[in-house]
């Protein structure tokens, strides 16, 4: 369940429909583990185009707590977005249950559309109000590695959708 604060639900645009079709067939995934700043150095690398899709998001595990991040914008063209986040003890089977979306999905929907449905089962997101979208990978990540550097070791997924 998705619930929202301090803004009303938006709809996609025609643009993103029609941008989602190329990006189904480019979803992409990139896992890293380790000590949080070995990780939040790991995640400033990912290319800056990944936070220039309409979907995205970071799921963190840490010693004995989770999170996870859904970064979205309702047009590619907008300047502004919202970031749904969850959060408990474990990540669970997340990741892997939001994979086999995508490989079912196999192409024919839009992945970020796709994804938020199946969160939307199975957990209960609290999404922002619209903020300034960030402009590099380091920015959309950092603050969110930063709240785990006093684990021991952390694993952190990235997920390309739309």
């Amino acid at each position: 369940m998705v619930t929202q604060t301090a803004h009303a639900e938006q709809t996609q645009s025609p643009s993103a429909v029609a941008a989602c079709k190329p990006a189904a067939w480019d979803c992409q995934m990139h896992t890293y583990m380790g000590s949080p700043e070995n990780v939040a150095t790991n995640l400033a690398t990912i290319s800056d185009s990944l936070v220039e899709r309409r979907v995205y998001m970071l799921m963190v595990q840490g010693d004995d707590r989770a999170e996870a991040h859904l970064y979205e914008r309702f047009a590619f063209e907008d300047d502004e977005g919202t970031v749904a986040t969850w959060s408990d003890h474990k990540l669970g089977d997340m990741v892997s249950r939001l994979t086999e979306v995508l490989v079912g999905n196999g192409g024919a929907h839009c992945p970020g559309e796709q994804v938020k449905a199946q969160l939307a089962t199975d957990h209960e997101f609290t999404v922002g109000t619209p903020t300034p979208a960030p402009k590099t990978a380091a920015e959309a990540f950092g603050p969110v590695l930063a709240s785990f550097s006093g684990d021991k070791f952390v694993q952190a997924t990235v997920m390309a959708l739309c």
